[in-house]
């Protein structure tokens, strides 16, 4: 799902629930969503689908083929970033929404605000076994469950073997000695970065604070917690790549763009910390680098653990209004659990599956020619069971660009990243006391 189906993870408080249910039936417009109804007596359950994942439309297709009691309809979207989420929660208004929906999980907290979801945690309980804990976290909202976890983002060290047999390097353990190595290949090439800095990558930063023991949102019987500004393990992270960046020890560069894509192939830069999906983005637009890209374990902050962010993953989640929310929850764990799905998922998106089964699939295990025949999902399933929990905010868009915006301004300037945390949270303190919501800081 590359960056379309970004980011992370989330887990609200149960103690949270009534203000956000409050908001819901504000937001929601009533029952909203006209749901699926069955096409008469004897016929299959119909439930729609929403999303814009490559493979999604053949898992359809195979699950259609062998369940003659349901039909699913599948209908593409464009990205929810893109304007999929504002058409969702038109259509929960305008009561012709979709039974299921894709819903990236950094979101799901503003659809529980805005009343597009419902709550399906009695009719997916059967399923929860079939997940870890961090997965079926990653659906929950307020200690209730809104869908089914699809993938999960765990991230990863992409590094050059090729350039790191050329300056001494092996893959580094800890983040101490990763700022070492980055000082030691800017002295020994000029034009030469071990890494790089994107301060338009919000979710990269997350997945980072959240490895480091970061906590931006969290909820209890007063209401939401914002904790940007004052988070020791987010500190951490902008702290430590602000001195990279200022002392031009890596390189600042826009994420996802042709200069990237070219600093990635071309040997200016050696190393790249990413997320599972990020394999894709490599042989799609590093072509030429192929068979020198590998993958190792994150650095982690103290020598000798095994601490995890995420960057991405998605839920199928129950659009609120739907009718058929056994049936829909059916086909979204047989998506995320079923052999064939789950590699016809593997192979056309590069998810990492969220399921345990999932983990098992035949793709996962396969040498890549591009990785030098190395089986790279292999470090990824390591990482996925050692992923830690994230709190998401319920209002993740405004506050991901105003981290962007802040991020941009104090690289430019020179100024502290640690400092723009604070303006970031003022922001998004603002922008969900806007919805109604009882906020505090600290």
């Amino acid at each position: 799902m590359a960056k379309t189906r970004i980011r992370t993870r989330l887990l609200a408080a149960a103690t949270a629930l009534p203000l956000l249910a409050a908001l819901a039936a504000c937001g929601s417009g009533g029952s909203g969503g006209s749901g699926d109804g069955g096409s008469g007596a004897g016929g299959p359950a119909e439930v729609t689908f929403w999303g814009w994942a490559p493979g999604y439309e053949e898992a359809v297709a195979q699950f259609n083929a062998a369940h003659p009691d349901v039909h699913v309809t599948f209908e593409k979207t464009v990205p929810g970033s893109k304007g999929g989420y504002a058409k969702i929660f038109a259509a929960v208004k305008a009561g012709n929404a979709p039974c299921l929906a894709q819903v990236g999980y950094e979101s799901l907290p503003s659809f529980v605000v805005e009343g597009a979801v419902q709550e399906v945690g009695k009719e997916a309980d059967q399923y929860r076994s079939q997940y870890g804990d961090g997965a079926w976290n990653a659906v929950k909202v307020g200690g209730q469950v809104y869908g089914i976890p699809v993938d999960v983002g765990p991230m990863a060290l992409y590094y050059r073997t090729d350039l790191y047999e050329r300056y001494g390097l092996k893959p580094q353990a800890t983040w101490e000695e990763f700022a070492a190595d980055a000082a030691k290949v800017h002295a020994a090439d000029p034009n030469g970065y071990l890494s790089v800095f994107s301060p338009d990558d919000p979710w990269w930063f997350a997945g980072m604070s959240a490895q480091a023991g970061g906590s931006w949102f969290g909820t209890d019987s007063k209401g939401w917690k914002v904790s940007l500004a004052s988070d020791p393990g987010t500190a951490k992270v902008a702290g430590y790549w602000h001195d990279l960046v200022d002392k031009g020890l890596v390189k600042s560069e826009q994420s996802f763009t042709p200069d990237l894509y070219k600093d990635l192939q071309d040997g200016t830069l050696a190393a790249y910390p990413g997320p599972v999906w990020f394999s894709s983005i490599l042989e799609q637009n590093a072509a030429q680098a192929a068979g020198k890209w590998a993958v190792a374990p994150m650095p982690q902050w103290q020598n000798g653990t095994r601490a995890v962010g995420n960057d991405g993953g998605s839920a199928t989640a129950v659009v609120k209004g739907c009718k058929n929310a056994a049936a829909a929850l059916r086909f979204a764990n047989w998506m995320s659990t079923d052999p064939a799905a789950v590699g016809t998922l593997v192979e056309k998106a590069g998810i990492y599956p969220a399921s345990t089964a999932g983990a098992a699939v035949p793709a996962l295990a396969r040498p890549s020619a591009y990785f030098g025949n190395q089986p790279v999902f292999d470090v990824f399933k390591q990482a996925a069971v050692q992923a830690p929990g994230w709190n998401w905010g319920p209002t993740m868009t405004q506050t991901a660009s105003d981290l962007t915006d802040a991020f941009g301004a104090a690289v430019g300037s020179h100024s502290s990243l640690t400092g723009a945390l604070g303006t970031v949270q003022s922001k998004t303190v603002d922008a969900m006391k806007s919805k109604g919501l009882t906020v505090t800081t600290g």
